[in-house]
């Protein structure tokens, strides 16, 4: 995936998040293991906390509605999370926590190479050093996932 600078690339880090909301309320309606619920619940609160901080930096580096459009239009629903909830599915994601952690691993470990990217191609310091503290949010939340997995 291709960005140019720090509007495209947090319009992009706004979409993945909200995708991956998307994706994992999903899965919570067809989930039916108590355990695998309350992991993919853990999941959505930081999902949910990182969308939050990309809007308020977007907030500061506007773009178009019709460039935003265009953009997210151009990336596609495949880029950002292959497969969706199906995967979870195939990865038995909703009827095992080691299926979901497993999912969630490769997803965590996508979106952190993402935005390590995004954080090289800025241009604004400020918007560079929230994309690395929100990788390294996405490298904690991979090494409690990998934790998770092995219990």
């Amino acid at each position: 995936m291709v960005v140019h600078n720090e509007r495209e690339a947090l319009c992009v880090a706004v979409e993945m998040e909200r995708r991956a909301i998307r994706m994992y309320e999903r899965a919570l309606l067809l989930v039916e293991d108590e355990a695998v619920r309350k992991g993919i619940e853990s999941i959505l609160q930081q999902e949910r906390r990182h969308l939050s901080s990309f809007i308020k930096m977007r907030e500061s580096h506007p773009a178009s509605a019709e460039e935003e459009s265009l953009l997210v239009q151009a990336m596609g629903a495949e880029a950002l999370f292959p497969g969706g909830v199906i995967q979870m599915e195939r990865s038995q994601g909703l009827t095992s926590l080691a299926g979901l952690y497993s999912f969630a691993i490769d997803s965590e470990q996508h979106a952190m190479e993402t935005y390590r990217s995004f954080a090289e191609k800025c241009q604004d310091s400020n918007v560079s050093e929230i994309f690395r503290i929100i990788a390294e949010e996405e490298s904690a939340h991979l090494v409690s996932l990998r934790n998770a997995e092995l219990q």
